[in-house]
């Protein structure tokens, strides 16, 4: 299994396993100092301000990144084996509807609260943009099909919780507190190193405790879910 989101667990077909980094992520050419042509604003990933030739970058870097990921596993797979893939993706087709817009707004947001009170220089702010997409369904199936290096054996998209903790299956949390309080937890861990690279470690707590109450205020309106791909390839 191969989980791309962190650290990889890759199976080959004789059962062989192996552990490795697997850095693909990298912020879209083009958007690395934030010049104004092609600045993304305020917004940290693709939000509904995030103009079209922004999102094509994002999309483009993608491709590119997972493209060269498969490559190099198909390099060291052994003949016939198969691997599994794990990473968030999008449920919906339009590119501004996806899981991940929704909880990196209200980090972007909390950013901006911070610009606001003059803790986070505006211009910082304006040149970050995270090394993350989530992509469709159809927009993986179609770069491993291009590859003509893997079989794709099954495919599935399903849903899990923001907050980790939470198995429940209905559409309310009931514990928004809790739950914002885990979500919050979860997140800073994912992306505090990379915030803190570019801002300084002194506004983390700062910046996860504006984060924490918009991410309540979002589930009392709604409980939205990751949407993760999961997917077995075979090598060809």
């Amino acid at each position: 299994m191969v989980n791309i989101e962190g650290d990889l667990h890759m199976t080959s077909g004789e059962g062989e396993g192996s552990y490795a980094k697997y850095s693909r992520r990298q912020v879209p050419v083009g958007l690395e100092a934030g010049g104004k042509s092609l600045s993304n604003m305020d917004n940290i990933y693709i939000s509904s301000t995030t103009t079209p030739l922004v999102v094509k970058l994002f999309q483009e870097q993608f491709r590119k990144d997972f493209s060269l990921f498969l490559k190099l596993r198909h390099e060291e797979l052994v003949n016939d084996g198969h691997m599994v893939l794990i990473f968030f993706g999008r449920k919906d087709e339009d590119v501004y509807n996806g899981s991940l817009s929704h909880i990196l707004g209200c980090v972007a947001k909390s950013l901006e609260s911070l610009v606001c009170k003059g803790l986070v220089n505006k211009e910082k702010l304006e040149s970050f943009n995270l090394p993350v997409y989530g992509p469709s369904d159809d927009e993986v199936m179609e770069i491993v099909m291009e590859s003509h290096m893997f079989d794709l054996v099954h495919m599935k998209l399903f849903e899990a919780n923001w907050d980790p903790y939470d198995d429940s299956v209905d559409d309310v949390v009931h514990d928004i507190a809790n739950s914002s309080q885990n979500i919050t937890m979860g997140i800073r861990s994912v992306l505090e190193s990379l915030i803190a690279s570019h801002f300084g470690e002194s506004i983390l707590d700062v910046l996860f405790q504006e984060f924490r109450p918009l991410v309540a205020q979002h589930l009392e309106r709604e409980k939205t879910k990751y949407a993760v791909i999961v997917m077995s390839l075979k090598k060809i």
